[in-house]
């Protein structure tokens, strides 16, 4: 993420979630399907737009739902 962060620098923020703070907050990986972990991407206004379950993503992927908020 931080190789893609400074790609990004200005038009998205990116927010790493600790595995501690994750845990706290298991309603969201239920409420997006994440498992025990995953990623999440939101429009500007705050709606969700994507999210991956954790091991079922790269770089590519990353990639596209950042892009497919973007346009």
């Amino acid at each position: 993420m931080g190789e893609l962060e400074g790609e990004y620098e200005g038009r998205v923020r990116f927010e790493i979630v600790s595995a501690e703070e994750t845990a706290a907050r298991a309603d969201e990986l239920v409420k997006y399907e994440l498992g025990s972990h995953g990623l999440v991407v939101f429009d500007p206004e705050g709606v969700p737009q994507a999210h991956i379950a954790g091991h079922e993503f790269g770089r590519e992927e990353i990639i596209a739902a950042i892009e497919a908020v973007l346009r």
